[in-house]
């Protein structure tokens, strides 16, 4: 019996999960080309650009809610400096349809990598030291294997 709501269990967790990863789309994968500001005030354009590992997906907080917001929806995005005390990068996204959000970028976030392709080779970097990064257009659909 107890095998039988074990197996069960692991059915519906199953399931759940599943769920709840559709919403990543191949799409979230792509490569972008970018112009981008680091926090020391450096503009670099970069091609093949996106996150080291996993999906395009920026996860921030709105309020109390968290929020996951795919770069295919992004425009251009603006983060600010850390604050130790509030525990977050205050963050504003514009979307391709022009609305303005603002958002906090926790700590753990700014400590994933992103990374492209430059005119001078590759370069890679934290999301926290980005001041501003404008999409400017998707470059692949395929990952081009930053790692």
């Amino acid at each position: 019996m107890r095998t039988l709501w074990t197996v069960g269990l692991v059915a519906v967790v199953c399931l759940v999960a599943s769920t709840a990863s559709a919403e990543i789309y191949e799409i979230d994968y792509a490569d972008y080309d970018v112009s981008l500001t680091d926090s020391k005030g450096v503009k670099t354009d970069l091609t093949d650009f996106g996150f080291w590992t996993g999906p395009n997906i920026l996860v921030a907080k709105r309020g109390d809610a968290k929020v996951e917001i795919p770069f295919r929806l992004i425009k251009s995005l603006t983060i600010g400096k850390y604050l130790p005390v509030k525990g977050h990068s205050p963050a504003t996204v514009t979307t391709k349809k022009g609305k303005t959000y603002t958002l906090q970028l926790e700590r753990f976030e700014g400590q994933r990598y992103l990374g492209g392709k430059t005119d001078f080779g590759t370069m890679r970097l934290r999301l926290m030291q980005i001041s501003s990064l404008t999409l400017t257009r998707l470059s692949h659909t395929s990952p081009s294997g930053r790692s």
